[in-house]
């Protein structure tokens, strides 16, 4: 394996077991090599047969995935009616117990970032005004969604464009709201914890009742609508084995077209609470086989890191021109609290929205965030154009060591089991998660960048 280097490999190779996975992620190539396979490709002899033709396929002619230039095309407006929640999460660092910033967003500051946005799509040669509310829980400011839902409704028509409205909830309002957001929204995605007593133990109210009722009610009425139903599990010690059992009665019971898994950071909150994340490979052997109770009723599970369609940049709205308009009419690319990023060394304000002019946006500011570097190890790892990363203000940020932190781990080992399932591999893969001296050292391996790159077939 190469020493440490800071530019973008072409080529990876990672143990499974007593055999390499080979993988040009630019070129969408991967191969199975045993290690005298591999030495020859890792020198700059000439290679015949099979493996020629394996180190023909594998030399980097695919491109780079382009970072975004010039005037901004957002992927959406985001919109923060106030920080507020009605719920009182145990891991959650939003800023609950009363520490949440208590603004909220003028409705007419709202129609203006949509009028805005709707203009901008048309300049752009968009087709779609796209929408996502964020929070704190966007609606406990029902009359904001209220407004922000029809006003959009009518800008798109007038302009001609389709309209995609999406949030991220926590699914405790009243039936009715439930029911106006089926029939109004695109897409939501609906946190939900699992089984009664985990969830409760995650998700409570303030007053420490439990939430399931409500949620698994809300859960129910999306199901029957069309809208696109994601449910999303924060994953920790507690409900990682169950998570199987969770995807199947969610799968049979509420029929979403997504089932999301997001391992919890650590924070003061959570752990005063007796709540840990789970162990790397403990999760990704679990997550792994919830996965493939959801290939059995149609279900796409999804580990946000794992491989991805295409290569890409970012792992996140960051980087991809998402415009977020917070209560205090600031315009961000990310939705964590300004405290985190800046904490980690990091500025995500893009401009801010001024009355009568609609969303004023540096472009200095849009370039910087476009254009965020990663931590070295990033560069050495196979799945640097997957991952890209992971988050910018927990994971990703300038001050990240040079560690492979459980996320790293648990990234890896997923994304290896992918592409070897993607080769009719299973069985191996299977083999190598099954065995923790293996699949530890393949998630531990510090660089899988092969030292030559000059492969000639």
């Amino acid at each position: 394996m190469a020493a440490s280097t800071t530019t973008d490999a072409a080529v990876f190779a990672v143990p499974v077991l007593d055999q390499w996975l080979v993988y040009a992620p630019l070129n969408e190539v991967a191969g199975l090599v045993n290690g005298a396979a591999l030495r020859k490709l890792s020198g700059a002899q000439t290679l015949d047969g099979k493996l020629g033709d394996l180190a023909e396929s594998l030399r980097s002619n695919g491109a780079a995935p382009r970072r975004r230039q010039g005037v901004a095309r957002p992927i959406f407006l985001g919109l923060i009616p106030s920080r507020l929640c009605n719920l009182h999460c145990v891991y959650c660092n939003f800023g609950v117990g009363g520490e949440a910033p208590k603004d909220r967003m003028d409705p007419a500051m709202a129609v203006e970032a949509v009028d805005w946005i709707g203009r901008h799509a048309v300049e752009t040669g968009d087709d779609t005004l796209a929408i996502h509310f964020f929070g704190g829980e966007p609606f406990v400011e029902w009359d904001i969604v209220e407004i922000v839902t029809h006003r959009a409704r009518a800008v798109a028509a007038s302009l001609g464009l389709k309209v995609h409205l999406e949030a991220s909830s926590n699914g405790v309002y009243p039936e009715e709201r439930a029911r106006f957001i089926a029939d109004h929204f695109q897409a939501i995605v609906l946190s939900f914890d699992g089984f009664p007593e985990v969830h409760d133990r995650h998700r409570p109210h303030a007053d420490g009742k439990g939430s399931f009722p409500e949620v698994a009610r809300t859960a129910k009425i999306f199901s029957d609508s069309q809208l696109e139903l994601c449910l999303r599990i924060c994953v920790t010690e507690q409900n990682v084995d169950d998570l199987p059992e969770i995807v199947r009665w969610f799968c049979t019971d509420f029929r979403p077209a997504y089932i999301d898994f997001e391992t919890i950071y650590e924070t003061d909150l959570s752990t005063k609470a007796g709540l840990k994340p789970p162990d790397p490979l403990r999760f990704s052997r679990s997550y792994l086989q919830a996965r493939e109770v959801a290939n059995q009723f149609g279900v796409v599970a999804n580990y946000a890191a794992d491989l991805q369609q295409r290569p890409r940049n970012s792992f996140c709205p960051v980087g991809q021109d998402a415009v977020i308009l917070t209560p205090d009419l600031r315009v961000s690319t990310c939705y964590l609290l300004e405290p985190d990023w800046q904490a980690r060394g990091l500025d995500m304000n893009l401009g801010r929205l001024e009355p009568g002019r609609g969303l004023q946006l540096n472009q200095e500011a849009l370039d910087r965030a476009r254009n965020l570097p990663l931590p070295p190890k990033c560069h050495r790892c196979f799945a640097r154009w997957s991952c890209a990363g992971g988050c910018k203000v927990n994971h990703s940020h300038p001050g990240c060591t040079d560690e492979l932190d459980d996320f790293c781990q648990q990234t890896r080992l997923i994304m290896a089991t992918t592409l070897l399932e993607k080769m009719g591999q299973s069985a191996l893969a299977a083999r190598m998660l099954d065995d923790e001296a293996a699949a530890m050292a393949l998630a531990k391996q510090p660089t899988d960048v092969l030292t030559t790159m000059e492969m000639r077939a």
